[in-house]
């Protein structure tokens, strides 16, 4: 038991200067903001919806190319 308490003692402060870090680290992450204001989210989100839109628009594009080769 005695060796479980030293191992705990010894690592306590790595541990808690990680969860700093972490917890430092997530919100700066999560909460920064660019010149407009958005999150690092919503751009993300953004994105995902502007790709969406992109391959809905190609895949529309092949179709048509499609049909026109078809005799």
């Amino acid at each position: 038991m005695d060796k479980w308490m030293e191992l705990l003692i010894s690592w306590l402060p790595f541990l808690v200067l990680m969860g700093l870090w972490f917890l430092f680290a997530r919100r700066s992450g999560m909460q920064a903001r660019g010149k407009s204001g958005t999150t690092m989210i919503e751009l993300y989100e953004q994105q995902v919806e502007e790709s969406r839109r992109m391959n809905a628009n190609l895949e529309r594009i092949a179709a048509a190319l499609e049909k026109r080769e078809k005799p």
